[in-house]
């Protein structure tokens, strides 16, 4: 299972807040051809893993991912143009 920040889920929410998503939709974390992770709106669905603040889901993973990610976590850095959010596995997590 992936692990989010709190701080990870306020960002989620804010880009929820100003995008023209339904308030039953959240943000999904999906991995790219690319083999990279990315973000976009979608509905919830059978068997993912859902992240919410409050009662509004803000993120959303499908199962397959959120194997792959077992033991990561998502979260805020700062850098100089603004937050980011960064997934961290768990050998940099242990640093």
């Amino acid at each position: 299972m992936l692990n989010v920040s709190q701080q990870a889920v306020d960002v989620l929410a804010e880009t929820l807040e100003n995008s023209d998503a339904g308030d039953q939709q959240g943000l999904r974390l999906a991995r790219t051809p690319a083999g990279e992770y990315g973000l976009a709106v979608d509905e919830q669905r059978e068997g993912d893993q859902v992240v919410r603040r409050e009662d509004r889901p803000v993120l959303l993973v499908d199962q397959e991912v959120s194997a792959s990610l077992d033991g990561a976590t998502l979260e805020v850095v700062e850098l100089p143009e603004g937050r980011r959010l960064t997934l961290r596995d768990p050998e940099q997590a242990a640093n």
